[in-house]
């Protein structure tokens, strides 16, 4: 169904554009007030249509005929005809500098005008050059910032940071007593590696109330709009945020809509129709029959699924990837949890922060039964890489602390360098003498994909590795993933009992879901571990935990969700 929002934006496209032409001012007027009542309306229009026609539409404030008719237009054909043909009249360049938020239509023909520009990159360059002859100080400063914000809408936080505004936003509105339920939703709420943006839908009998206190929050640096039920606002991150108020008896249809995503929601509509139903964010439709009109309200996402035949659908595996076929056949498992231990720490032997006793004593406090210290080895010289005599002295360590918290198993571990060759950077006669080994690659990512496969492939090999860690090496917005044959390591992992790793970093999230889902298939056991550097990271396990759960994996698929007994036998080589 198409968003009030993205209706919102023809008409407020309509208003620029006349006024560059240098449209009557009225006219120009018309339009924004149409973009400004369609964006703050609760109901999506699209479905008042779908109901009423063009005369519901009509019926609502600053709509009149003409503007109607192109609503109904761009429902039906996903785009108006006259704005089309407005937009022919002006140069791209000009219209692609009215999306800089600040700068309107007259700017931005001045800024086409005077400086030539032809994109926004060119317009940067050229800013900087010369703008200064064209333009004052303080507009130059409004134009960069705005730039700035602009750039930061395409650009997608990783979804830790998104948690934390997220978190503060949410907490802020809580203290509203006006506020009766409200969750963020999207693909934060899907626990998607990035975010785009933050979408938070809220239930209140006083929605203006709670939409002044959030324009409010601190954080928030501009407020693109506001009305009696939603608000735009962008976040001094440069994230747009936009809540809105929604009735309570709906709420559950509302909940799964809002949370998407778009794929599994079409699939659900569709699956819906061959039992006589049609769902919309608003409630679910009887279709024939003799109750056919009849719309069945769902409070909670759980009676959405029901209604429909099928089990609950957890957030994270909204992404038609077969999920509501395996909730048709109940096929649920144990659901994965939090794991009883962290299998890859680095203390201060190596480039950890903290000691062995300080991890142990978080790894207490996080109620684990066991912790791997997991340092680097003595070729990774640039995070103190330990050789033979460190690792032996790092040992008596470990036997002092564990005797000292006999509650919890330390593991003695450490993390091997996998050469472009295969070769690792220990002898086997030294890591046969830990507890578990983990093989890495730490350099050399731009192998070719028969090179990294078969340089994986050896490691994977190796008698004495229990774990390859990280696998494909990306940094989420700075490293592409390593290019190898995954059906190909994951059969030699499954074959060799090697255990791939979901790095927890939040940065990393590596193994990423979509190949845990394929690995998964083999099968190939997986272990989620913090790959932490310090004690305070050592609370990020549950990102690699939602990335374990939208790989589809369950608690058996998860090495580290054994308690001690097994996992020292499941380790054994």
């Amino acid at each position: 169904m198409i968003s009030n929002k993205v209706l919102a934006e023809q008409f407020s496209k309509f208003a620029e554009l006349l006024e560059l032409k240098g449209e009557i001012r009225f006219k120009i007027v018309a339009y924004q007030r149409a973009a400004q009542t369609i964006s703050n309306f609760g109901e999506p229009l699209e479905l008042t249509y779908e109901k009423e026609g063009t005369e519901g539409l009509q019926k609502i404030n600053s709509i009149g005929k003409s503007i109607s008719n192109k609503i109904a237009e761009y429902i039906q054909k996903g785009k108006i005809r006259e704005l089309e043909d407005l937009k022919k009249g002006f140069p791209r360049a000009e219209i692609e500098f009215m999306e800089i938020p600040g700068v309107g239509p007259k700017t931005a023909k001045n800024l086409f005008l005077k400086l030539k520009a032809h994109n926004i990159s060119d317009l940067k360059k050229k800013l900087k050059s010369t703008g200064h002859k064209h333009f004052k100080e303080k507009t130059l400063q409004n134009i960069f910032r705005g730039i700035e914000i602009m750039e930061g809408f395409d650009k997608r936080v990783l979804l830790f940071e998104a948690k934390d505004y997220v978190d503060e936003i949410v907490d802020y509105l809580k203290q509203d007593k006006n506020l009766k339920k409200i969750f963020p939703v999207g693909s934060f709420r899907r626990w998607k590696e990035t975010v785009g943006d933050i979408d938070i839908i809220a239930v209140s009998p006083n929605p203006k109330l709670v939409i002044g206190r959030f324009v409010k929050f601190p954080e928030f640096i501009e407020i693109i709009s506001q009305g009696v039920a939603k608000s735009t606002v962008i976040h001094k991150s440069g994230i747009q945020v936009d809540l809105e108020i929604l009735p309570q008896k709906s709420f559950g249809s509302l909940l799964q809509h809002f949370t998407g995503s778009k794929e599994h929601n079409v699939h659900l509509r569709t699956y819906a129709q061959t039992k006589g139903l049609s769902v919309s964010e608003h409630g679910i439709k009887i279709v024939g029959g003799t109750n056919a009109g009849k719309i069945i309200y769902c409070e909670t996402e759980i009676e959405v699924y029901k209604t429909l035949g099928l089990s609950y659908i957890e957030p994270e595996l909204r992404e038609d990837r077969g999920e509501i076929e395996a909730s048709l056949r109940q096929a649920k498992g144990e659901k994965l949890g939090l794991p009883k231990g962290d299998l890859h720490v680095h203390s201060n032997w190596s480039d950890g922060q903290n000691s062995i006793e300080e991890i142990v004593k978080k790894a207490i406090d996080l109620d684990y039964e066991y912790v791997a210290i997991a340092d680097h080895t003595v070729s990774l010289g640039v995070a103190g890489g330990l050789n033979e005599s460190e690792f032996d002295k790092r040992e008596k360590e470990i036997h002092k602390v564990q005797k000292k918290y006999p509650q919890i198993k330390i593991f003695n571990s450490c993390e091997v360098n996998i050469r472009p060759s295969g070769s690792l950077d220990l002898p086997d006669k030294l890591m046969q003498k830990f507890d578990i080994v983990t093989a890495s690659v730490h350099w050399s990512f731009r192998q070719s994909k028969d090179e990294m496969t078969k340089r994986l492939i050896e490691a994977i090999k190796n008698p004495f590795v229990n774990i390859i860690g990280h696998p494909t090496g990306r940094i989420i917005n700075r490293r592409e993933s390593c290019q190898v044959d995954g059906a190909q390591i994951f059969k030699e992992c499954a074959n060799n009992n090697i255990t791939l790793e979901i790095n927890a970093q939040p940065d990393r999230l590596d193994l990423p879901d979509s190949l845990v889902y394929e690995a998964r298939k083999i099968p190939v056991k997986f272990a989620v571990c913090t790959d932490a550097h310090s004690v305070f990271q050592m609370e990020s396990m549950i990102y690699g935990v939602s990335v374990a759960r939208r790989g589809w994996c369950e608690k058996k698929d998860i090495l580290n969700t054994m308690d001690l007994k097994q996992i020292i036998s499941k380790i054994k080589k």
